[in-house]
Order: C-alpha cells, then sequence, then structure tokens
C-alpha cells in the first residue's frame, strides 16, 4: 500500500482516469478480491494518518474536515487513528452526521466508539499543525453550496498545511475546473488511480504535491484510460540517436517561418531551440527587414527572406507561426508555406498567429492533416468558436475537439500540457509558473520541429518536446528562481538533458515543501 509519487515512472502513475471509472473499476476490483468496502476505507485512512505521521511528525493538533459521502469517512478513519495516536483532533462534519449512511455511517460509529467528538465550526479552538480536507469527493459536479463554502474559507484562511483526501474540495476531479471555490491544499493523496482533473487546468493551482495511494487495487482496474501521464525517463529514450560516422544532413532540416517586423525574435527562439535538440541545419524564413540580421549572434542559423524565396522543399519539417503576424505579408507567407507543406505532404507544426490563418481557413482543411498545432487557451478557443472561459472547464474534451475538427496532433498547452491524436491524450506534468513568458511558445515550436526533423512522428515529437520543455523550464528555475525566467534561459537546459543518461523525474524532489 505504498505511496508513491508522480517523480516516480511507476506502473501506476503512467494513467489518468476519470472519477467514475474509478467508482466502478474499486467496486469490481474489491469484489474480486473478496474484500469489503470498508476495508478499502480503512486503508485510505489508514494511508492518510501514515503519510501526516511522516511528512509532518510534529503535528500534534489536527482540524478534520469531514462531508457526507465516503471520502468523509475516509476522514472519520483518519480522525480515529489519530486520537490513538495521542494527537488532539478536532473534527467537523459538513451537514448532519446522523445522516451518513452506509460505510462511511460505520467510520463515523467507530470514530466515537472510541471517544472521539464531533464539533461545529464555531467550536474550532487554536490554530491547527494540519489539517485534513476531506468534506468533498470526487462526485462533486455542480458549484459548492454556501456551507461548503464557510468550511473551506476557513480551511483556506487557517496558517496551517493541508493535506485533500482524494482531490482538494470544490475541484472537479475529471476537468480540473473550480467549482466556484475550492481548497488550496498543501498536498493531496489520491487513491486507486490518479483523477485527471489533479494535474490539468487549475488542477495544480490548489492541489499541491499529489501523491497516490492505490490501496491494493489499482492493477485490477480492467479499463481505458482517459490519459496518460508523461515521464522524462521513459519519453528521453525516443531521442534520436546518431551513429559515429553520422553527418549534418542525417540530423534533419527544419524550416521555420514567420518573424513579421518587431518579432523577428519569435523565429530567432524557435531556431536557436531546435539547433540545441540537435537538428543538424535550420533556416529562418522571415521578412526581408530583417532576415540578414536573425543569424548575426548565432552563425550557426541560416537565414533566407520572403518574398523571393522558392527553396521550399529544403527542409525535412516546417515550422509555421512563430511571430508571423497577421497582415498581407503574413498572409501571402502563410498561404505559400501552407500549400507546399500539403502538396509535399511535409509534415508541420503550426503556432502563434499560424493557427489564426488556420482558424481562417476551417471551412476548407485537406483531408490529410500532416501537422502538429500548438495552441494555447485562447488560440483553442479561436479554434473552436468558443471563449477561452469553455476551453478551460474542460482541457480533456478541448483538446479532443480541436484534434476532432482539425486531424493530425493537438497540443493543448497551459498548466498540465495535453497532448492528442487521433487514438491517445498525454499529459505532461511539468513545467513551472515562471514559464509564463513571452517566447515559450516559440521555443516550444522549435523543439517539436526539430524532432519531426530528425524522424519521430508527430505524435512522439510533441510529446518528447513537451516534457523537454517543461523539464528545462524547471531546471532553468532551480537555477536563479521562477521570476524573470525568459525563454531563452532553457536553452543551455535543452541541451543538458537531452545529452544526460540519468533520470530526471524530480520535480517533486523537495521534501521540505509542505513542512
Amino acid at each position: 500500500m505504498g505511496i508513491i509519487g508522480l517523480e516516480k515512472s511507476h506502473s501506476l502513475t503512467q494513467s489518468l482516469w476519470s472519477s467514475e471509472q474509478i467508482r466502478k473499476g474499486e467496486r469490481q476490483a474489491a469484489a474480486a478480491c473478496g474484500m469489503a468496502m470498508f476495508e478499502l476505507m480503512t486503508r485510505a485512512g489508514l494511508a492518510l494518518f501514515e503519510l501526516s505521521r511522516d511528512r509532518w511528525p510534529d503535528a500534534r493538533h489536527w482540524w478534520v474536515f469531514t462531508g457526507g459521502g465516503n471520502n468523509g469517512g475516509d476522514g472519520y478513519v483518519v480522525a480515529r487513528l489519530a486520537r490513538a495516536a495521542g494527537i488532539r483532533v478536532q473534527l467537523v462534519q459538513l451537514g448532519d452526521a446522523e445522516q451518513l449512511s452506509g460505510d462511511a455511517a460505520i467510520a463515523r460509529d467507530h470514530y466515537r466508539a472510541d471517544g472521539g467528538a464531533i464539533e461545529s465550526l464555531n467550536a474550532l479552538q487554536d490554530t491547527p499543525d494540519l489539517i485534513i480536507d476531506a468534506l468533498l469527493g470526487t462526485g462533486l459536479s455542480g458549484d459548492v453550496r454556501e456551507n461548503a463554502r464557510r468550511h473551506i474559507r476557513l480551511i483556506n484562511q487557517t496558517p496551517a498545511p493541508v493535506l485533500a483526501v482524494d482531490v482538494p474540495s470544490g475541484l472537479c476531479a475529471d476537468t480540473g475546473r473550480i467549482l466556484g471555490e475550492s481548497v488550496e491544499a498543501c498536498m493531496t493523496l489520491s487513491f486507486i488511480g490518479l483523477k485527471a482533473g489533479l494535474l490539468t487546468g487549475r488542477g495544480p493551482d490548489v492541489t499541491g504535491q499529489v501523491l497516490l495511494a492505490s490501496l491494493g487495487i489499482q492493477p485490477r482496474l480492467q479499463q481505458t484510460p482517459v490519459a496518460s501521464l508523461m515521464h522524462w525517463d521513459q519519453l528521453r529514450r525516443q531521442l534520436p540517436r546518431r551513429r559515429r560516422g553520422a553527418h549534418k544532413g542525417e540530423a534533419g532540416r527544419l524550416l521555420i517561418v514567420g518573424g513579421n517586423e518587431g518579432m523577428n525574435g519569435a523565429v530567432r527562439l524557435a531556431g536557436e531551440a531546435a539547433l540545441r535538440c540537435a537538428t543538424g541545419l535550420v533556416r529562418l524564413l522571415s521578412h526581408p527587414a530583417h532576415a540578414h540580421l536573425l543569424n548575426l549572434p548565432r552563425p550557426e542559423l541560416m537565414t533566407a527572406a520572403f518574398p523571393g524565396f522558392d527553396d521550399w522543399h529544403w527542409g525535412d519539417a516546417l515550422v509555421l507561426g512563430p511571430g508571423l503576424g497577421r497582415d498581407v505579408w503574413s498572409h501571402d507567407l502563410f498561404e505559400a508555406a501552407y500549400e507546399v507543406g500539403l502538396e509535399a505532404d511535409k509534415p508541420m507544426v503550426i503556432d502563434a498567429d499560424g493557427l489564426w490563418w488556420l482558424a481562417c481557413r476551417q471551412d476548407d482543411l485537406p483531408v490529410r492533416r500532416p501537422w502538429v498545432l500548438t495552441p494555447h487557451p485562447g488560440e483553442a478557443a479561436m479554434l473552436l468558436d468558443c471563449n477561452t472561459a469553455e476551453i478551460e472547464a474542460d482541457r480533456l474534451a478541448a483538446v479532443r475537439a480541436i484534434q476532432q475538427k482539425y486531424g493530425g496532433v493537438v497540443v493543448l498547452k497551459g498548466a498540465g500540457s495535453l497532448i492528442a491524436d487521433e487514438h491517445h491524450v498525454r499529459l505532461c506534468h511539468y513545467g513551472n509558473p515562471g514559464m509564463a513568458s513571452g517566447g515559450m511558445g516559440d521555443l516550444l515550436s522549435g523543439i517539436i520541429g526539430a524532432f519531426i526533423a530528425q524522424g519521430l512522428t508527430p505524435f512522439n515529437a510533441a510529446s518528447v518536446a513537451v516534457c523537454l520543455h517543461g523539464m528545462a523550464g524547471d531546471s532553468a528555475a532551480k537555477g536563479g528562481g521562477m521570476l524573470g525566467l525568459l525563454a531563452s534561459d532553457l536553452l543551455s537546459s535543452l541541451r543538458s538533458l537531452i545529452n544526460q543518461h540519468d533520470e530526471h523525474d524530480n520535480k517533486h524532489s523537495d521534501p521540505d515543501a509542505c513542512r
């Protein structure tokens, strides 16, 4: 019943599930094992207790908030165990404790039989050393009601670490949407299997460190997960390898198209990222006002200007959009690159204003679409003719909808970036808030293009690139902090990471983060 962190590339941390899948699967698995459901609740409470004692060994006063479902039952179990260990426990029940039923009622009765009291919200005294959030579970679908919000606000206003049971109360476990108001946890212990909403959308804002306790039955889930969680130590095995006698022509040729006046930095960043990811040759096609200047600080880049460019078939892959703009020049450049890419069946990465021009052509899309689209939520809304809030309300549904409409591979950027093709969705849990700065998306488009040019399939190239991009951001942030992080700060980390042969899956390496 060991507890597993996301940094471990374990069979149990490779799949993401919906809450309904877990509910059905746990009952089927428990029945197959001849295990009563209350035994699962007892195991969950024990896992919470052991984790709490391990992470906060000096916490001698706990607040435990319980709700009306099995999540609340977990809270009663952990409260009973804490009292037995000599910890001062104040337990608050949301709603009427007498209305509990099933296993949660059994857990309540055991807690009371051992001398445990149920207190009112107003009776809470002093500041606790630890708060256990077992208010609302994974079954929550509508907005949090006012009574629950009062409890959530008190939890968030209290200066004590918060351990969320399965999911922070108020967070939709399936989508990562906050349902009106949410507990802001320091740590979340998920049971049986990881829920997708913990790791995308607003989930990363409120979950803190996410850990998993399988309770001994997860391997028995016989369903198709909603997504796969990516791990760098596995994906890095797909990095292109070079033979000892390789020459630059074998390492791929990448043409990067964009860079309107005033936005030449975008193609430059994409180009240098591609070089740092081992592409043999990179050419930047941009506005004649500055095309000849782009490689002055980086002479390994080749340059060309549009109009007047006719070597469209030079590259093995094409990146279209960084710094492209939306004027007549950008329209003509987009059309030229787009048509040549489709005619030659050349794999393309379409980003930034390239997506805007693509959306203008959404009624005239080709049957075969050899591209990777990389929208942020605002661009995703444009592609689907909706608003950003609708995208963020269900990012998994959004990335699938874009893929179904436009085909190819889609990368929906943001916290918990998603990569989808026709059959699969993958989620990346690397990266940090410091990466919310200009040029990060240009960098990513160059990395994806680099790996496509070197022979990876678009889906695998996008997957490797998104993880590498996030890992490089985390590495750069460790060196100088998140605030003020620049896209160019990631370049040296990119090179270091693709040359490392050790595991780098250590996103949550700070054991004192929640102490």
